[in-house]
């Protein structure tokens, strides 16, 4: 069992000798009330390339002091962190395995190891308001730490630093503007905001870590340097929605639709332009990923849109004639649908594939290496992939919507007609998000709006097939408990209204694509 709080603190540097400052009167601060010092004894862990640190992510086991434990902090700001409590266990050479299941996408699946070890004496300051209500705690930290790899000096690194932080429920705001306010008083005695707040980065300092190592981005003006700015954005917002996902709590309200076009863009980026990448079967290897996690993704965006949609007719008219019972079928049918379909999505972030697009995300946005062909002008590499993109799409959406063949049988039929579809879907959209990363300015705006169009035709239709499929299904299911069908009859009706239109619209667009 574990628990989550939110940290917010700043630590400043203060020279060795050096007296605190006088803090009374700052932020509403006119008490303070000093401990006796206390040791703790911590060892960080990490993988053997250094993901957590890579992430600002940090994992330790702490004895000595209140919150002796496993402790995972997350930051999300010079001062913000996220912090996870896990209890302390006896063996202090095996991580736990709750530990590692909370960490398994910032450590990429990988095994962790002892990094350093850190033995801190503090001597902690309770700041207190008039009425004796601890308003933050002083945590004065004199510091020494020992690298643990095969190259690590002989003797420890040692410092002193100073870390304020607010009690718990302080609105961030309010936290900063009190931190404002003691950076005049620190700045008197000669200290000031930490350069490096992380008691484990300091530590580290010399280690031959390759996740920390960086290339200089792309040069301006170029396709790979618009490349390299869009996997970033990509991948920030892929962190962030996979967390949400693994979470059981969170993923029932997380919006598939923003994880699916998440998806839907890094493939866009690995496949449409895989020449600006190297030529190597690890980015293969994470390109195809992409495009299977965009497939999964896809369809739990599918199942969302049915859960909003399905249950009511496009028409108040039509809707009026669907009866409480029906609505209520449907509902539940397509909550199971979408529930399936989380499950699907959060088994492939636990997949080895995933973790190896992970790993190739990485290296793109942190080690850029792009090609002669991706340091050309963004004009230019859009007419190399227009060329690809255009007459893909086209005959993809040809095959979507050609003519049936009579001989084969209606049900094959109509699940080859759904899988055409839905390959073309998914190209289509693909190309217009590839020509988004560069602009209608690289790309001629005609194709770039026919292509836009293209998509959004065939997400109504492929919305109007599934939609189609669930209210059979559901109907059947009535049917046979002798429960009555007209509500059905009547969403399926307004639904084949809808792919018909498509089916027009799409045959247009294909003649002008």
């Amino acid at each position: 069992m574990s628990d989550t709080h939110l940290e917010i603190e700043r630590t400043y540097d203060l020279p060795e000798g050096g007296d605190l400052p006088d803090l009374i009167g700052v932020g509403g601060i006119l008490q303070s009330d000093r401990q006796d010092p206390f040791e703790l004894e911590a060892t960080y862990w990490d993988t053997e390339r250094y993901d957590l640190v890579a992430a600002r992510v940090t994992v330790r086991r702490r004895t000595g002091g209140p919150d002796a434990g496993w402790h995972i902090k997350r930051a999300a700001s010079d001062t913000v962190r996220h912090e996870q409590h896990f209890p302390l266990t006896d063996d202090a050479d095996t991580v736990p395995d709750e530990v590692l299941a909370a960490l398994f996408t910032e450590r990429r699946g990988r095994r962790l190891r002892p990094v350093v070890r850190i033995t801190t004496t503090r001597t902690v300051t309770r700041l207190l308001d008039e009425d004796g209500d601890q308003i933050a705690e002083l945590a004065d930290d004199t510091v020494r730490a020992q690298r643990l790899d095969d190259d690590a000096p002989e003797t420890p690194r040692t410092w002193r630093e100073v870390e304020v932080e607010t009690v718990g429920g302080v609105d961030e705001q309010i936290a900063h503007e009190l931190f404002a306010a003691l950076d005049g008083r620190f700045a008197a005695v000669g200290a000031g905001p930490a350069a490096v707040s992380s008691k484990l980065a300091r530590g580290l300092a010399g280690a031959p870590a390759p996740r920390l190592h960086t290339e200089e981005k792309p040069d301006k003006g170029t396709a790979a340097r618009a490349l390299t700015k869009r996997l970033r954005k990509l991948r920030t917002a892929l962190l962030d929605q996979q967390a949400a996902l693994r979470d059981p709590g969170a993923a029932a309200t997380a919006d598939l639709r923003e994880t699916a076009s998440t998806a839907l863009g890094i493939a866009a980026v690995l496949g449409s332009y895989r020449p600006a990448f190297a030529p190597t079967e690890e980015l293969d290897r994470a390109a195809a990923a992409a495009d299977a996690f965009a497939v999964v993704t896809a369809r739990a965006a599918l199942a969302e849109y049915l859960v909003e949609r399905l249950p009511r007719a496009s028409t108040p008219a039509q809707d009026a004639l669907v009866d409480a019972m029906t609505r209520e079928r449907i509902l539940a049918s397509t909550r199971e649908r979408r529930a399936d379909a989380v499950r699907d999505v959060v088994a492939f972030l636990h997949s080895e594939p995933f973790l190896e697009l992970l790993d190739a995300l990485d290296d793109a946005v942190e080690r850029p290496q792009p090609t002669a062909w991706a340091l050309r002008s963004p004009k230019h590499v859009a007419q190399d992939v227009s060329a690809v993109e255009k007459p893909r799409v086209r005959d993809l959406v040809h095959d979507a919507v050609a003519d049936e063949d009579a001989e084969v049988a209606v049900v094959e039929r109509e699940a080859a007609a759904l899988a055409a579809t839905e390959h073309a879907w998914t190209a289509t959209l693909r190309a217009r998000m590839a020509m988004d990363v560069l602009g209608d300015d690289a790309f001629p705006h005609a194709l770039w709006k026919r292509i836009g169009n293209a998509a959004e035709v065939l997400t109504e239709r492929v919305r109007s097939l599934h939609a189609l499929e669930q209210l059979r299904v559901n109907a059947g299911i009535a049917e046979r408990g002798g429960e009555g069908t007209f509500g059905y009859g009547v969403l399926a009706g307004d639904r084949v209204r809808l792919a018909e239109q498509s089916y027009d619209e799409a045959v247009h667009t294909l003649n002008r694509v």
